[in-house]
């Protein structure tokens, strides 16, 4: 029978009423045989009585060895059962008591953990010396655990059974309990809570790895005996110093420290001070050295493998000549000195923590361990977090533990945000006003684009303050307007006003640093004398989110008069110094007219808030408005001016894809079947890319990096290599399109002639007319499901510049087969017309075309025929990682002059942005960066999560078809070339109808140009979808068949 099998028997007869009697009575019959056979000055004191005779035939005297220990203080002795799989209490353990012991109080009434908990006489010394209230003592070895269970019934009980109590008044048996676990994986398991956690783990890495993959059979007492000697390597930074064990338990003790909780620890101090101290704050504690000696260095540990990283890595581990050493040795040396028949000598150290920023720590691991994201916490560094950062990530990894979704804002800014941010104004600005009056948009010179886009003709001349030219310059420039550079002194840019007669001025006076009354009305006054002009008031460097009763003086004095209906305050959220490229900006007394102005150039430049950049801001807001007590109602000040739009504005305003709609987006039981985002949670590597973008060090080099991860994305997707150069990055794809029209504008000398099939995405038309574009319709009919051939291309009666295709086609979801992708890029290089693809949903086809969209179905692989001279190519991470609100897309552009020009129009995405998107496409590399990450287990990852969502995508997608065909309103398209989330239905007169009666709203006919077809978009969350289904369904077998 097992060692293991025998103690287990005991322990069982003890912890069971009915024979825990005569079980203890053995136990301490047992103690009294052992001890008896320990020679004291080398004399014998075993009995040679029957009972002892008896006993010397037990299995278990055979297996146990016994040790009493003297405690100082103590009338009684601690009285050990050991094994030789078991540690014997040595230095070691002895110095960690001493920490530990040397302020009891601090343990009293706690809970308590002990990590590696051996024979368990730490805890029960514990037990005997402090008034900890329960110690749960943990140990990977089995045998261990039965020891330590065995020990505390021998200390918690006397020969006759009765109840020893540990100080805090508890029985010894009941405040002491030994689990069998990997470190902290059994309390884990159960969400158990402790006071404090204590601990011995072993830091030598083993010399045989094999050992740790080993699961042939029992191990031996070796085996489990050097599971308390040796660690493995976890993967991680910490390997390299023989940390990686201590360092994966202070991961796991913050999942179970209640508030308040502290951790000691007692390690070699081989490592090093530093090494040691930075373990710790990366994993956001901070440590306190609270107990240290020098010990003779074991001669049961095999140093070998710390020599091996040593060389390996660099650097050196700190061992002694002798206890009074001041400089230390390496591994190395120390090795060869022990071979030498030499003792060597290293530090003891015990440490004591206490999490940094505890709440929010605390909030943001236990947020990670609910998503599934332990193995992150090996890549994240803790040691230069904020407590206004940690805060934020606790809150934002809480969001995405509710729906793990990235989803877009509005145009104007989410309902929420607006409605914080006018509650701020309000309450500590002085200027009421309400949600519906405010436009939130990304950066404040997308904003003024915006801005003057709608108000300015071409031509018109703009007063710049000196110091927005480096904010605004290019932006106004960009648009086709004049700028005439003033100073920063409000007497003389009234005179430029005055003088020169600019249509905009955009100023920054510098006397808005200490404002007064009369400078304002100074202001004031030069606005209302001349109410053609618009006056656009930067005050963003004054604009404070606090409560400080001398911030945001402008704003305070603005709410008390009525301001003048042309001047506008703009304000850029610039001062966050934690995430200083999380910026928002805002308008304050816009005129109303505007806002359809806005929101339409918002819409055809997707200049729209990243989502976790709102959330920022607007829990920011929430936080200050946490507990204001009600102030008096307060009418909102309103401009309700008629804004001037102008006509160009005004005329894409009236385009069907603005056109309002026949049901209101505010109903409840609305089901939104015409809106083209992936509603579907995003794959785990973006969830750990997102955090590692707030936690990694910024780098100038970052962009190169991102570029170099687009190049092995496309290498790996479409077999391609293209030059980094040739790379553009930008907030999603739209505004990269922006750029280009203005490249194509500036390098062509006029408009650029832009051909876009009839069965396009909507917006395309309006797009391309608001950057200065003009389109020309390409025909298609519905027998071609509305896709391009190169005789369209060939009846067209102008040449275009640019020829733009959407591949898989939007609305159609139909792809372009192989055949097609070259002949119509071959015809537009051989006519000298660029062509566009944009390919934002290329991954996402049917799963009947394999595990990956074939390559050949890309039009980037034409870059072989003629480099590539002619040819643009978007994608991004919007739709087939489910990541609209994150905005980061790329363009592949002919050449690296293209891209340079487009790249210095194109604001580069924030750094957590562009750190999320480097680890997502580190998956396709080749192999990892470095050493923490898997790519072949992450690129494994992704495409699980590909597969999943194409399958629920063609699922979808082949039970609509079917119900279309059944009610003949399908494409008859009979083909697996399909992808994206959308289909085209003969619905177009029955749109209006199907969302009024059913709440199902599609887009209508003419948002796509296909007079009768509407676009039919599927990816709503399951739920949702199942119930739309059931309502389309209905609506059709209500209705007679659509006949052609």
């Amino acid at each position: 029978m097992s060692d293991i099998t025998e103690l287990n028997r005991l322990v069982e007869a003890i912890e069971d009423e009915s024979t825990r009697v005569e079980a203890l009575r053995h136990l301490h019959a047992l103690a009294d045989y052992l001890e008896s056979r320990v020679p004291i000055a080398g004399i014998s004191k075993a009995s040679k009585s029957p009972e002892s005779q008896k006993l010397a035939k037990d299995p278990l005297t055979a297996i146990l060895n016994f040790k009493v220990i003297q405690i100082p203080g103590s009338p009684s002795p601690l009285k050990l059962f050991l094994h030789t799989a078991v540690f014997s209490p040595e230095e070691w353990a002895k110095t960690f008591a001493e920490g530990l012991l040397k302020n009891p109080e601090l343990f009293r009434g706690k809970t308590l953990v002990e990590l590696g908990t051996g024979s368990g006489w730490i805890s029960l010394l514990m037990l005997m010396r402090t008034q900890a209230s329960s110690i749960l003592g943990l140990d990977i070895n089995p045998i261990a655990v039965a020891i330590a269970r065995l020990n505390s019934w021998l200390n918690g009980t006397t020969r006759d059974g009765e109840v020893v109590n540990s100080q805090f008044g508890v029985p010894f048996a009941q405040a002491f309990l030994a689990k069998e676990s990997d470190l902290l994986a059994e309390p884990l398991s159960r969400k158990a809570k402790f006071d404090h956690i204590v601990g011995c783990i072993p830091q030598v890495l083993h010399p045989d790895p094999r050992k740790l993959q080993d699961d042939s059979g029992e191990r031996s007492h070796k085996d489990l005996y050097d599971l308390s000697n040796y660690c493995f390597q976890q993967g991680i930074l910490e390997d390299r110093f023989g940390l990686p064990l201590i360092a994966r338990a202070l991961e796991e003790a913050q999942l179970c420290l209640n508030p308040g909780g502290r951790l000691t620890l007692v390690l070699g101090g081989r490592p090093g001070p530093q090494a040691i101290d930075q373990m710790f704050r990366r994993r956001g504690w901070e440590p306190t050295l609270i107990w240290s000696r020098r010990i003779q260095q074991a001669d049961d540990t095999d140093l070998v493998s710390l020599v091996e990283i040593e060389r390996t890595h660099q650097i050196r581990f700190n061992f002694f000549m002798s206890r009074d050493s001041q400089n230390p040795i390496s591994a190395e040396t120390a090795v060869t000195v022990l071979g030498n028949n030499e003792s060597i000598y290293h530090d003891l150290l015990v440490y004591q923590a206490e999490t940094q920023h505890e709440n929010p720590t605390f909030g943001f691991v236990n947020n990670l361990h609910k998503l599934g994201l332990d193995k992150l916490r090996k890549e994240l560094d803790f040691s230069r977090i904020s407590e206004e950062m940690v805060s934020f990530l606790s809150r934002f990894s809480h969001e995405l533990l509710a729906h793990r979704m990235l989803p877009y804002p509005h145009e104007c800014g989410d309902l929420s945000l607006r409605k914080a941010l006018s509650r701020f104004l309000s309450h500590y600005c002085h200027y009421p006003t309400k949600p519906e009056a405010l436009f939130v948009g990304p950066e404040r010179a997308q904003l003024l684009a915006l801005v003057l886009k709608a108000i300015l003709p071409p031509d018109s001349s703009v007063l710049l303050s000196s110091s927005l030219e480096s904010v605004y310059r290019t932006t106004i420039e960009s648009l086709g307007l004049k700028v005439i550079l003033g100073n920063d002194d409000l007497s003389e840019l009234i005179h430029l006003d005055q003088l020169l007669a600019p249509a905009a001025c955009v100023l920054a006076p510098q006397q808005l640093a200490n404002p007064s009354q009369l400078m304002l009305d100074h202001l004031f006054a030069q606005a209302s004398a001349n109410p053609d002009r618009f006056y656009l008031i930067d005050d963003s460097a004054q604009f404070n989110i606090g409560s400080e009763l001398n911030s945001n003086m402008t704003l305070r004095m603005a709410g008390r008069q009525r301001l003048p209906e042309n001047l506008v305050f703009l304000y850029g959220l610039i001062k966050n110094t934690v995430f200083p490229d999380f910026e928002l900006s805002f308008l304050v007394n816009a005129p109303e007219a505007w806002m359809p102005a806005l929101e339409v150039g918002a819409e055809l430049t997707y200049s729209r808030i990243p989502y976790q950049v709102q959330l920022y801001y607007q829990w920011l807001f929430e936080e200050l408005l946490a507990f204001p007590f009600p102030e008096a109602d307060v009418p909102p000040v309103l401009n309700q001016s008629d804004g001037r739009v102008q006509k160009l504005i005004e005329d894409i305003a009236a385009d069907p894809v603005f056109a309002p709609k026949p049901i209101s987006l505010e109903d409840e039981r609305l089901i939104r079947f015409d809106y083209g985002e992936v509603e579907h949670p995003v794959p785990e590597l973006l969830i750990k890319g997102v955090f590692k973008g707030f936690l990694e060090q910024d780098s100038d080099l970052l962009p190169s990096v991102v570029r170099h991860r687009v190049k092995a994305y496309l290498e790996f997707t479409r077999r391609t290599t293209v030059n980094e150069d040739r790379i553009v990055l930008g907030k999603g794809v739209f505004p990269v399109l922006a750029a280009l029209m203005a490249t194509l504008t500036q390098r062509l000398g006029r408009p650029p002639i832009v051909a876009l099939p009839l069965g396009s995405y909507g917006p395309l038309y309006t797009l391309v007319t608001y950057h200065g574009g003009k389109v020309v319709e390409v025909k298609t009919d519905e027998k071609r499901g509305f896709m391009v051939d190169v005789a369209a291309l060939d009846a067209l009666e102008v040449k275009p510049d640019l020829v733009w295709l959407t591949q898989p086609n939007n609305p159609s979801g139909l792809f372009y087969d192989s055949q097609a992708v070259e002949s119509l890029y071959k015809a537009c290089s051989q006519r000298g017309i660029y062509m566009l693809a944009d390919e934002i949903f290329f991954l996402l086809s049917d799963n009947r075309l394999g595990e990956w969209t074939p390559q050949s179905l890309s039009f980037l692989p034409q870059v072989s025929t003629d480099g590539g001279k002619y040819l643009f190519l978007t994608d991004g991470v919007a739709k087939a990682f489910a990541a609209g609100g994150l905005r980061a897309g790329f363009l592949v552009c002919p050449d690296a002059s293209f891209a340079s020009q487009i790249q210095s129009l194109t604001p580069l995405p924030p750094r957590s942005t562009l750190r999320a998107w480097d680890t997502l496409y580190s998956a396709f590399l080749e192999e990892s960066p470095h050493l923490l990450v898997d790519v072949k287990e992450e690129l494994d990852g992704l495409k699980r999560y590909l597969v999943d969502l194409r399958s629920e995508l063609s699922r979808r997608r082949k039970k609509l078809l079917t119900l279309f065909k059944d009610h003949d309103v399908d494409d008859k398209m009979d083909t697996p070339y399909r992808g994206g989330i959308f289909l085209m239905a003969k619905l177009g007169r029955l749109r209006n109808q199907l969302a009024v009666e059913k709440q199902l709203l599609i887009n209508e006919d003419a948002w796509c140009r296909t007079p009768e077809w509407s676009r039919v978009s599927f990816s709503v969350p399951p739920d949702k979808f199942d119930d739309a289904f059931e309502r389309l369904a209905a609506f059709l077998g209500s209705k007679k068949k659509v006949t052609s």
